[in-house]
């Protein structure tokens, strides 16, 4: 299958906005209002990441003839081992740096581990496993069961019978509102975000359109982001698919359309190819580089604040890629071949 550069740089842009976000926290007593405003968005990279991981899904996966065993098993394999090496890394870190403000109760990593979700021991009203951006893996997780099992059906009615799962499932929490962490997430608006990134793909497959109608969808998309991510309460799931999921899939679109015209930029599609090794270590490493920033109060200014989030955007970026190539890609490759033999074909867009 093509491989699709876009959907790299676009994984990139996720990643890197998140931890953008996640670095101006740090920092934002130091930071000019609008430059705090503007950075809000980067919540809206997780968004773009469901609205992508439901593209590739069904880009990868509808004309699949492995069984719904075997593509969850694979897709199990390439998140699993990563965010585990991320989470312990993050709980040994956390005890080496003596944090005594997290809670590290053994039942809750277990729980983490598996992707089961749960209320956080450190921060109870939220539903966060140890490592708190692996609360996406949670959806990400379902997302691929539901993926899987929709396999089970006739190749004709996979998409609209994996949809209305979703929009069922959806609308029992609109009504129920669970209280409990698993239904809480499993009912979730955030999951109509997946099944946009499906029908995108599907609509791109039939419909791929010229360059003007997909160039007006990235600027809607665009538009969007900047109309509606300002009044956006990330903590309520309809809010951020109204106000990110939505634009999220408008800029997939556009940009999928645009692929054609979209040069070649080797340094962004390898950041792309990084962009889950930087999103779940990200956390650790600001960490550490706040244990020194905090140290050092008499260079503290608007000025150097922006520094400090564009160098750690620098740092978190090498970090990441020399995971990917010698730690997630390695491992990734020496699973795969333990549980089937070396698939052939083209490459194809990853995760």
């Amino acid at each position: 299958m093509q491989r699709l550069y876009s959907i790299q740089y676009l994984r990139a842009l996720a990643a890197l906005s998140v931890v953008a976000l996640h670095a101006s926290n740090r920092v934002t007593d130091l930071l000019p209002a609008g430059v705090v405003d503007a950075l809000h968005l980067g919540h809206a990279g997780v968004d773009l990441f469901f609205v992508i991981s439901g593209f590739i899904m069904w880009y990868i996966g509808r004309e699949t003839s492995q069984s719904p065993i075997q593509f969850f098993a694979r897709r199990f394999l390439r998140v699993a081992p990563l965010y585990w090496m991320a989470s312990l890394s993050w709980a040994a870190f956390a005890i080496a740096a003596g944090f005594t403000w997290m809670t590290l109760d053994p039942v809750k990593v277990a729980q983490s581990l598996l992707f089961i979700p749960h209320f956080s021991a450190t921060f109870p009203d939220h539903v966060w496993p140890v490592l708190v951006p692996g609360w996406t893996l949670n959806y990400e997780m379902f997302f691929y069961l539901l993926f899987a099992l929709s396999l089970g059906l006739p190749k004709g009615v996979r998409l609209p019978g994996m949809c209305l799962a979703l929009l069922i499932l959806v609308a029992a929490g609109l009504v129920l509102a669970p209280e409990g962490a698993v239904a809480k997430t499993y009912t979730s608006p955030l999951l109509l975000e997946f099944c946009s990134g499906c029908l995108v793909a599907e609509l791109w497959r039939r419909r791929p359109g010229g360059l003007l109608r997909n160039a007006a969808i990235l600027v809607a998309g665009i538009l969007g982001f900047i109309l509606l991510g300002p009044h956006v309460d990330e903590a309520e799931p309809l809010s951020r698919v109204l106000g990110f999921g939505l634009p999220a899939a408008l800029v997939l679109m556009g940009t999928i359309g645009l692929s054609p015209v979209i040069p070649h930029w080797p340094l962004l599609e390898r950041l792309g190819d990084a962009s889950f090794a930087i999103y779940l270590f990200h956390i650790l490493v600001l960490s550490a580089v706040t244990q020194v920033w905090v140290k050092l109060p008499a260079i503290h200014s608007p000025l150097t604040a922006a520094v400090f989030i564009v160098a750690f955007l620098c740092v978190i970026s090498a970090v990441g890629l020399w995971l990917f190539r010698y730690v997630e890609q390695p491992l990734h490759r020496s699973l795969m071949a333990a549980i089937s033999p070396v698939s052939k074909g083209g490459a194809y867009a990853k995760r």
